[in-house]
Protein backbone atom coordinates (compact mmCIF):
# COMPACT_ATOMS: atom_id res chain seq x y z
CA UNK A 1 0.00 0.00 0.00
CA UNK A 2 1.23 3.49 -0.87
CA UNK A 3 0.72 5.70 2.11
CA UNK A 4 1.22 9.07 -0.05
CA UNK A 5 -1.49 8.42 -2.29
CA UNK A 6 -4.03 8.73 0.60
CA UNK A 7 -5.14 12.62 2.03
CA UNK A 8 -6.42 13.76 4.96
CA UNK A 9 -10.29 15.47 4.11
CA UNK A 10 -9.82 18.02 6.76
CA UNK A 11 -6.52 19.00 6.12
CA UNK A 12 -5.39 17.70 2.95
CA UNK A 13 -2.35 16.46 4.05
CA UNK A 14 -0.32 13.16 3.06
CA UNK A 15 0.75 11.62 6.44
CA UNK A 16 -0.58 9.16 7.96
CA UNK A 17 -0.19 6.69 11.25
CA UNK A 18 -2.21 3.59 10.58
CA UNK A 19 -3.66 0.84 13.37
CA UNK A 20 -6.54 -1.79 12.90
CA UNK A 21 -9.11 0.17 14.22
CA UNK A 22 -8.10 3.49 13.02
CA UNK A 23 -6.33 5.62 10.42
CA UNK A 24 -4.46 9.07 11.93
CA UNK A 25 -3.68 12.32 10.22
CA UNK A 26 -0.32 13.05 11.77
CA UNK A 27 -0.35 16.33 10.92
CA UNK A 28 -4.15 17.51 11.83
CA UNK A 29 -4.78 14.34 14.62
CA UNK A 30 -7.79 13.67 13.33
CA UNK A 31 -8.81 10.06 13.28
CA UNK A 32 -11.04 8.25 10.73
CA UNK A 33 -12.57 4.43 12.30
CA UNK A 34 -11.91 1.34 10.24
CA UNK A 35 -14.17 -0.74 9.36
CA UNK A 36 -13.06 -4.66 8.60
CA UNK A 37 -9.41 -3.12 8.45
CA UNK A 38 -10.41 -0.78 5.22
CA UNK A 39 -10.41 3.18 6.71
CA UNK A 40 -13.55 5.29 6.60
CA UNK A 41 -11.45 8.70 5.06
CA UNK A 42 -14.32 10.87 4.52
CA UNK A 43 -16.65 13.53 7.62
CA UNK A 44 -20.46 12.07 7.41
CA UNK A 45 -22.10 15.29 7.95
CA UNK A 46 -19.77 16.20 4.70
CA UNK A 47 -21.27 14.32 2.32
CA UNK A 48 -24.56 15.17 0.18
CA UNK A 49 -27.59 14.71 1.76
CA UNK A 50 -28.48 12.80 -1.60
CA UNK A 51 -25.85 10.62 -1.93
CA UNK A 52 -26.33 9.61 2.17
CA UNK A 53 -29.98 8.54 1.10
CA UNK A 54 -28.97 6.99 -2.03
CA UNK A 55 -26.18 5.15 -0.31
CA UNK A 56 -28.48 3.84 3.22
CA UNK A 57 -31.64 3.16 0.76
CA UNK A 58 -30.21 1.51 -2.60
CA UNK A 59 -26.63 0.36 -1.97
CA UNK A 60 -26.54 -0.55 2.10
CA UNK A 61 -30.65 -1.98 1.28
CA UNK A 62 -31.82 -4.02 -0.71
CA UNK A 63 -30.23 -3.34 -3.76
CA UNK A 64 -26.72 -3.49 -2.11
CA UNK A 65 -26.91 -6.82 -0.14
CA UNK A 66 -28.00 -8.58 -3.78
CA UNK A 67 -26.19 -6.41 -5.73
CA UNK A 68 -24.41 -9.31 -7.76
CA UNK A 69 -28.29 -11.22 -8.18
CA UNK A 70 -30.27 -7.68 -8.65
CA UNK A 71 -28.39 -5.60 -11.35
CA UNK A 72 -28.25 -7.96 -14.11
CA UNK A 73 -32.18 -8.71 -13.34
CA UNK A 74 -33.00 -5.08 -13.38
CA UNK A 75 -31.22 -5.12 -16.75
CA UNK A 76 -33.26 -8.51 -17.72
CA UNK A 77 -34.53 -7.06 -20.98
CA UNK A 78 -31.53 -6.03 -22.76
CA UNK A 79 -29.11 -8.79 -21.27
CA UNK A 80 -28.81 -11.12 -23.93
CA UNK A 81 -28.55 -15.09 -23.20
CA UNK A 82 -30.19 -14.01 -19.32
CA UNK A 83 -32.38 -17.26 -19.17
CA UNK A 84 -31.70 -18.28 -15.49
CA UNK A 85 -32.97 -14.15 -15.31
CA UNK A 86 -36.34 -14.74 -17.27
CA UNK A 87 -36.71 -18.49 -15.28
CA UNK A 88 -37.03 -16.22 -11.95
CA UNK A 89 -38.86 -13.52 -14.09
CA UNK A 90 -41.68 -16.38 -15.00
CA UNK A 91 -41.48 -17.53 -12.10
CA UNK A 92 -42.33 -14.58 -9.95
CA UNK A 93 -44.99 -13.39 -12.57
CA UNK A 94 -46.59 -16.78 -12.29
CA UNK A 95 -46.63 -16.76 -8.27
CA UNK A 96 -47.99 -12.97 -8.44
CA UNK A 97 -50.77 -13.88 -10.62
CA UNK A 98 -51.58 -17.29 -8.12
CA UNK A 99 -51.63 -14.76 -4.98
CA UNK A 100 -53.88 -12.00 -7.20
CA UNK A 101 -56.47 -15.19 -8.03
CA UNK A 102 -56.66 -16.62 -4.35
CA UNK A 103 -57.08 -13.38 -2.81
CA UNK A 104 -60.04 -12.73 -5.63
CA UNK A 105 -61.36 -16.04 -5.18
CA UNK A 106 -61.66 -15.41 -1.99
CA UNK A 107 -63.27 -12.12 -2.25
CA UNK A 108 -65.84 -13.58 -4.83
CA UNK A 109 -66.68 -15.87 -2.01
CA UNK A 110 -67.34 -13.38 0.39
CA UNK A 111 -69.52 -11.04 -2.07
CA UNK A 112 -71.88 -14.54 -2.66
CA UNK A 113 -72.33 -14.90 1.07
CA UNK A 114 -69.49 -17.24 2.88
CA UNK A 115 -68.82 -15.13 5.47
CA UNK A 116 -66.24 -17.36 7.51
CA UNK A 117 -62.76 -16.98 6.03
CA UNK A 118 -60.83 -20.57 5.58
CA UNK A 119 -57.70 -20.69 8.43
CA UNK A 120 -55.35 -19.90 4.91
CA UNK A 121 -56.91 -16.48 4.01
CA UNK A 122 -55.12 -15.12 6.69
CA UNK A 123 -51.66 -15.65 5.48
CA UNK A 124 -52.33 -15.21 2.20
CA UNK A 125 -53.64 -11.57 3.52
CA UNK A 126 -50.24 -11.47 4.83
CA UNK A 127 -48.61 -12.44 2.26
CA UNK A 128 -50.57 -9.71 0.35
CA UNK A 129 -50.04 -6.71 2.66
CA UNK A 130 -46.01 -7.70 2.49
CA UNK A 131 -45.79 -7.61 -1.16
CA UNK A 132 -47.95 -4.70 -1.48
CA UNK A 133 -45.38 -2.81 0.97
CA UNK A 134 -42.45 -4.28 -0.65
CA UNK A 135 -43.28 -3.37 -4.16
CA UNK A 136 -44.19 0.57 -2.99
CA UNK A 137 -40.92 1.36 -1.30
CA UNK A 138 -39.28 -0.41 -4.14
CA UNK A 139 -41.48 0.93 -7.48
CA UNK A 140 -38.84 0.10 -9.73
CA UNK A 141 -38.87 -3.30 -9.37
CA UNK A 142 -42.63 -3.34 -10.03
CA UNK A 143 -42.23 -1.89 -13.58
CA UNK A 144 -39.54 -4.26 -13.88
CA UNK A 145 -42.13 -7.01 -14.22
CA UNK A 146 -44.34 -5.10 -16.32
CA UNK A 147 -42.15 -3.47 -18.71
CA UNK A 148 -39.77 -6.44 -19.59
CA UNK A 149 -41.53 -8.00 -22.00
CA UNK A 150 -42.42 -4.96 -24.12
CA UNK A 151 -39.14 -3.59 -24.02
CA UNK A 152 -37.68 -6.87 -24.76
CA UNK A 153 -40.44 -6.97 -27.85
CA UNK A 154 -39.24 -3.70 -28.43
CA UNK A 155 -35.55 -3.99 -28.57
CA UNK A 156 -36.14 -6.72 -31.05
CA UNK A 157 -36.99 -4.24 -33.86
CA UNK A 158 -34.65 -1.96 -33.04
CA UNK A 159 -31.55 -1.50 -36.05
CA UNK A 160 -28.85 0.16 -33.36
CA UNK A 161 -24.80 0.03 -34.38
CA UNK A 162 -22.36 1.75 -32.71
CA UNK A 163 -19.10 2.83 -34.54
CA UNK A 164 -17.01 1.59 -31.90
CA UNK A 165 -17.84 -0.94 -29.32
CA UNK A 166 -17.38 -1.25 -25.81
CA UNK A 167 -14.48 -4.11 -25.68
CA UNK A 168 -13.00 -1.90 -28.70
CA UNK A 169 -13.04 1.26 -26.37
CA UNK A 170 -11.13 -1.14 -23.73
CA UNK A 171 -9.16 -3.15 -25.69
CA UNK A 172 -7.40 0.46 -26.93
CA UNK A 173 -6.39 1.69 -23.95
CA UNK A 174 -5.71 -1.32 -22.42
CA UNK A 175 -3.34 -2.00 -24.86
CA UNK A 176 -1.75 1.62 -24.85
CA UNK A 177 -1.55 0.99 -21.14
CA UNK A 178 0.38 -2.00 -21.18
CA UNK A 179 2.98 -0.76 -23.68
CA UNK A 180 4.24 1.95 -20.97
CA UNK A 181 6.16 -1.08 -19.30
CA UNK A 182 5.97 0.51 -16.13
CA UNK A 183 4.07 -0.09 -12.72
CA UNK A 184 0.51 1.57 -12.88
CA UNK A 185 -1.96 3.62 -10.23
CA UNK A 186 -5.48 2.80 -11.07
CA UNK A 187 -8.44 4.07 -9.24
CA UNK A 188 -12.29 2.48 -9.29
CA UNK A 189 -14.46 5.17 -7.83
CA UNK A 190 -17.68 3.60 -6.70
CA UNK A 191 -16.04 0.32 -7.13
CA UNK A 192 -18.72 -1.91 -5.15
CA UNK A 193 -18.34 -5.51 -5.93
CA UNK A 194 -15.38 -4.46 -8.41
CA UNK A 195 -17.14 -6.75 -10.94
CA UNK A 196 -16.31 -3.95 -13.70
CA UNK A 197 -13.05 -3.53 -13.02
CA UNK A 198 -12.71 -7.47 -13.09
CA UNK A 199 -14.00 -8.29 -16.17
CA UNK A 200 -13.26 -5.08 -18.81
CA UNK A 201 -9.74 -6.38 -19.15
CA UNK A 202 -7.82 -4.00 -16.35
CA UNK A 203 -6.15 -7.25 -14.55
CA UNK A 204 -4.05 -7.38 -17.24
CA UNK A 205 -2.15 -4.38 -16.48
CA UNK A 206 0.66 -4.25 -14.06
CA UNK A 207 -0.94 -2.22 -11.47
CA UNK A 208 -1.49 -1.52 -8.07
CA UNK A 209 -5.36 -0.64 -7.66
CA UNK A 210 -7.77 0.84 -5.52
CA UNK A 211 -10.99 0.91 -4.56
CA UNK A 212 -13.46 3.80 -3.27
CA UNK A 213 -17.06 3.40 -2.47
CA UNK A 214 -19.49 5.31 0.28
CA UNK A 215 -21.63 2.15 0.91
CA UNK A 216 -19.95 -0.47 3.46
CA UNK A 217 -21.97 -2.99 2.49
CA UNK A 218 -20.92 -2.73 -1.38
CA UNK A 219 -17.08 -1.88 -0.50
CA UNK A 220 -17.02 -5.42 1.60
CA UNK A 221 -18.39 -7.40 -1.43
CA UNK A 222 -15.63 -6.22 -3.71
CA UNK A 223 -12.83 -7.13 -0.87
CA UNK A 224 -14.40 -10.62 -0.83
CA UNK A 225 -14.32 -10.81 -4.64
CA UNK A 226 -10.74 -9.94 -5.25
CA UNK A 227 -9.31 -11.79 -2.25
CA UNK A 228 -11.28 -14.58 -3.47
CA UNK A 229 -9.95 -14.26 -6.96
CA UNK A 230 -5.85 -13.70 -5.21
CA UNK A 231 -6.28 -9.97 -6.67
CA UNK A 232 -4.02 -7.38 -4.41
CA UNK A 233 -6.08 -4.26 -4.16
CA UNK A 234 -6.35 -1.25 -2.00
CA UNK A 235 -10.02 -0.06 -0.41
CA UNK A 236 -10.74 2.99 1.09
CA UNK A 237 -14.42 3.92 2.15
CA UNK A 238 -14.79 7.53 0.80
CA UNK A 239 -16.65 10.32 -1.00
CA UNK A 240 -16.86 10.50 -4.59
CA UNK A 241 -17.48 14.08 -4.31
CA UNK A 242 -13.79 14.94 -2.04
CA UNK A 243 -11.61 11.85 -2.84
CA UNK A 244 -9.45 11.37 -0.02
CA UNK A 245 -6.49 10.93 -2.26
CA UNK A 246 -3.15 13.57 -3.39
CA UNK A 247 -3.25 15.12 -6.85
CA UNK A 248 -2.08 13.97 -9.82
CA UNK A 249 -1.81 9.93 -8.45
CA UNK A 250 -3.48 7.92 -10.84
CA UNK A 251 -2.84 7.30 -14.19
CA UNK A 252 -6.47 5.74 -14.57
CA UNK A 253 -9.38 6.90 -13.01
CA UNK A 254 -12.52 4.35 -13.83
CA UNK A 255 -16.22 5.24 -12.66
CA UNK A 256 -18.88 2.55 -13.60
CA UNK A 257 -22.31 2.84 -13.20
CA UNK A 258 -22.62 5.57 -10.42
CA UNK A 259 -22.06 8.93 -12.20
CA UNK A 260 -25.23 9.68 -13.21
CA UNK A 261 -26.96 8.94 -9.45
CA UNK A 262 -24.54 12.05 -7.65
CA UNK A 263 -25.21 14.57 -5.95
CA UNK A 264 -23.06 17.14 -6.83
CA UNK A 265 -21.86 15.80 -10.74
CA UNK A 266 -20.13 18.50 -11.93
CA UNK A 267 -17.46 18.43 -8.49
CA UNK A 268 -17.14 14.79 -9.06
CA UNK A 269 -15.90 14.89 -12.12
CA UNK A 270 -13.40 17.74 -11.03
CA UNK A 271 -12.47 15.66 -8.56
CA UNK A 272 -11.73 12.63 -10.69
CA UNK A 273 -9.86 15.49 -13.24
CA UNK A 274 -7.76 16.23 -9.87
CA UNK A 275 -6.36 12.76 -8.60
CA UNK A 276 -5.58 11.52 -12.15
CA UNK A 277 -2.10 11.67 -13.35
CA UNK A 278 -1.00 14.76 -16.22
CA UNK A 279 -2.06 12.43 -19.08
CA UNK A 280 -3.88 10.02 -17.05
CA UNK A 281 -7.07 8.62 -18.47
CA UNK A 282 -10.82 9.01 -16.89
CA UNK A 283 -13.30 6.26 -18.30
CA UNK A 284 -17.16 6.32 -17.17
CA UNK A 285 -19.62 4.28 -18.02
CA UNK A 286 -23.53 4.84 -17.10
CA UNK A 287 -26.99 5.48 -18.27
CA UNK A 288 -28.11 7.20 -21.44
CA UNK A 289 -31.13 6.55 -23.37
CA UNK A 290 -30.32 6.05 -27.34
CA UNK A 291 -32.21 8.98 -29.38
CA UNK A 292 -33.99 6.51 -31.46
CA UNK A 293 -35.79 5.03 -28.19
CA UNK A 294 -39.49 3.86 -28.71
CA UNK A 295 -41.84 4.97 -25.42
CA UNK A 296 -41.76 1.59 -24.31
CA UNK A 297 -38.15 2.28 -24.36
CA UNK A 298 -38.02 5.65 -23.01
CA UNK A 299 -40.55 4.02 -20.06
CA UNK A 300 -38.05 1.26 -18.94
CA UNK A 301 -35.07 3.27 -19.01
CA UNK A 302 -36.82 6.34 -16.46
CA UNK A 303 -38.72 3.97 -14.88
CA UNK A 304 -36.69 0.83 -14.31
CA UNK A 305 -32.62 1.44 -15.02
CA UNK A 306 -32.17 5.23 -14.20
CA UNK A 307 -34.71 5.66 -11.51
CA UNK A 308 -32.69 6.86 -8.52
CA UNK A 309 -30.37 9.43 -11.13
CA UNK A 310 -30.25 13.00 -11.65
CA UNK A 311 -29.14 12.55 -14.92
CA UNK A 312 -30.19 10.41 -17.63
CA UNK A 313 -27.62 11.54 -19.92
CA UNK A 314 -23.57 12.35 -19.80
CA UNK A 315 -23.38 15.80 -18.15
CA UNK A 316 -21.21 17.10 -20.50
CA UNK A 317 -21.96 20.94 -19.51
CA UNK A 318 -20.29 19.99 -16.02
CA UNK A 319 -17.10 18.92 -17.46
CA UNK A 320 -14.09 20.50 -16.07
CA UNK A 321 -12.18 22.96 -18.91
CA UNK A 322 -8.91 20.78 -18.25
CA UNK A 323 -9.72 17.62 -19.91
CA UNK A 324 -8.73 16.85 -23.39
CA UNK A 325 -9.65 14.02 -25.65
CA UNK A 326 -13.15 13.93 -24.53
CA UNK A 327 -15.33 11.77 -25.64
CA UNK A 328 -19.11 10.17 -25.37
CA UNK A 329 -19.72 7.05 -27.16
CA UNK A 330 -23.49 5.38 -27.42
CA UNK A 331 -22.35 2.54 -26.99
CA UNK A 332 -25.37 0.43 -26.21
CA UNK A 333 -29.35 0.99 -26.32
CA UNK A 334 -28.99 2.69 -22.40
CA UNK A 335 -25.61 3.35 -21.98
CA UNK A 336 -22.47 5.87 -22.83
CA UNK A 337 -18.76 5.37 -22.51
CA UNK A 338 -17.30 8.12 -21.36
CA UNK A 339 -13.38 8.81 -22.36
CA UNK A 340 -10.72 12.23 -21.32
CA UNK A 341 -7.65 12.61 -20.10
CA UNK A 342 -6.10 14.74 -18.30
CA UNK A 343 -3.01 17.31 -20.20
CA UNK A 344 0.38 16.30 -19.65
CA UNK A 345 0.75 20.33 -19.43
CA UNK A 346 -1.66 23.28 -19.42
CA UNK A 347 -2.08 24.10 -23.61
CA UNK A 348 -5.31 24.99 -25.08
CA UNK A 349 -5.59 21.54 -26.11
CA UNK A 350 -8.72 20.17 -28.57
CA UNK A 351 -12.23 19.40 -27.01
CA UNK A 352 -13.53 16.96 -28.75
CA UNK A 353 -17.37 14.99 -28.13
CA UNK A 354 -18.75 12.40 -30.09
CA UNK A 355 -21.89 10.88 -29.94
CA UNK A 356 -21.79 8.06 -32.25
CA UNK A 357 -23.90 6.40 -33.75
CA UNK A 358 -26.50 2.98 -32.05
CA UNK A 359 -24.90 -0.64 -31.43
CA UNK A 360 -26.77 -3.58 -32.76
CA UNK A 361 -25.87 -5.87 -29.90
CA UNK A 362 -27.79 -5.47 -26.73
CA UNK A 363 -25.97 -4.84 -23.62
CA UNK A 364 -24.47 -6.69 -20.62
CA UNK A 365 -25.51 -4.09 -17.55
CA UNK A 366 -22.82 -2.70 -15.96
CA UNK A 367 -22.34 -4.34 -12.20
CA UNK A 368 -20.27 -2.55 -9.93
Amino acid sequence: MTLSKYQCPRCHASDWRTYTSFWQCEPCGHQYPCTGGIPRLYVEKEVDQRDRALRDYFYNGLLGRFYRQMMPFLALPVRPGYWRGWLTYWLIIVALLGLIGLIGYRIVSLVQGNPILPAIDLPTLLVAVILITFFARHRYLLWLLLLSVPTWLSLRSTKFRATTSFAEVHRHFIDELAARGEKLQVLDISTGTCNSLYRHGWMELDAEYTGLDLSETMLLQGRDFMAERRVPMDFVLGDAMQLPFAPDSFDVVLNYGALNGYGDTGRALAEMARVAKPGGLILILDEQLYPQATAIEHLYFHKVLSSHDIHDRFPVELLPPALTDVEVRQIYHFYYLFTARKPKARRGGSRVRKADAMATSSPQSSER
